[in-house]
């Protein structure tokens, strides 16, 4: 009994279901194996982009960096989701790993906390900084969470180190407008633009969908504000707000803390673009959960 198993991503199936018939007289049964919604489509997508991930891999600033990618993308490849937790490194946080700051210790740090939810990074960034935060951009959309980051707002203002804190109730992305969000109910963090994953919108069955006020950040933050990180966490927009903030990422050089793990195509995508706007960014790669969520890249100059 001769027994062949294949391995292939969807699209592949009729095609290699045809050159198997031509093998011989095989019994042929065909088995989804990933059955999620989303992560095929993430799997096919690294796939066919290996060129842009050697790409990428050689941009890396460390040896962590290169290991944490290569076995963070085999595993979405091979998985979909599975155990992540050997890849955080110890001592590591999101958002604030010392590579960001090896070079220059923090000084009027000037922060725009692109997915602000519901105001849990403030208080991080507070913690974090303290008297050395000047002013923090809160973005955030969704009206349910603007009412709890505005509650924790207050909550902070009572706190020892107070920065300023300015809440901006936008979408972002490359333009400006009005534009569909996805409110998923039983899931909201992972709350998004329409525009930005309109792959998944089967993935969810509890949805609803409002329509947000979109801007650039380009067009929110003033000329003579001399930015020094963007935190970025916008569930599949990233690429979008980034080509948005083309003019205060090549004029301040800020550090970036960007997430890269809400489709296949950012794994590469995101460190090639920020990588053409400042050649001189220095680009690492961390993990920072047990499951495949919160993959982050760091940029520093």
């Amino acid at each position: 009994l001769n027994t062949l198993v294949v391995i292939t991503v969807e699209s592949n199936v009729v095609e290699l279901y045809e050159q198997v018939q031509g093998m011989g007289n095989y019994v042929i049964m065909v088995e989804k194996i990933l059955i999620h919604d989303v992560f095929p489509i993430v799997s096919e997508d690294l796939y066919r982009n290996q060129h842009h991930i050697k790409e990428v891999s050689k941009l890396l600033y460390d040896d962590t960096s290169r290991e944490i990618y290569h076995e963070v993308l085999k595993r979405r490849m091979l998985y979909g989701s599975c155990d992540f937790s050997d890849l955080v490194v110890r001592g590591e946080r999101a958002y604030r790993i010392p590579l960001l700051y090896s070079e220059n210790k923090p000084k009027d740090e000037v922060i725009l906390d692109c997915g602000a939810y519901k105001g849990d990074t403030l208080k991080t960034f507070i913690n974090t900084f303290g008297p050395t935060l000047k002013k923090i951009y809160m973005f955030e959309c969704m009206e349910d969470s603007l009412s709890e980051l505005k509650r924790t707002v207050s909550y902070v203002r009572n706190g020892k180190y107070v920065p300023d804190i300015l809440v901006m109730p936008y979408a972002l992305s490359d333009h400006e407008g009005v534009t569909s969000f996805v409110k998923i109910a039983n899931q909201p963090g992972a709350s998004h633009l329409m525009e930005s994953k309109n792959y998944a919108k089967g993935a969810y069955c509890e949805s609803d969908y409002v329509k947000v006020n979109v801007r650039t950040i380009d067009s929110l933050i003033p000329e003579d504000e001399n930015v020094t990180l963007i935190k970025m966490d916008i569930e599949g927009s990233e690429y979008e707000a980034i080509l948005g903030a083309k003019r205060v990422i090549q004029k301040n050089k800020p550090r970036l803390a960007i997430s890269i793990y809400h489709s296949g195509e950012d794994y590469y995508r995101l460190p090639l673009l920020v990588k053409e706007l400042v050649p001189e960014y220095k680009i690492a790669i961390r993990h920072h959960k047990k499951n495949h969520v919160d993959t982050d890249m760091y940029c520093w100059c």
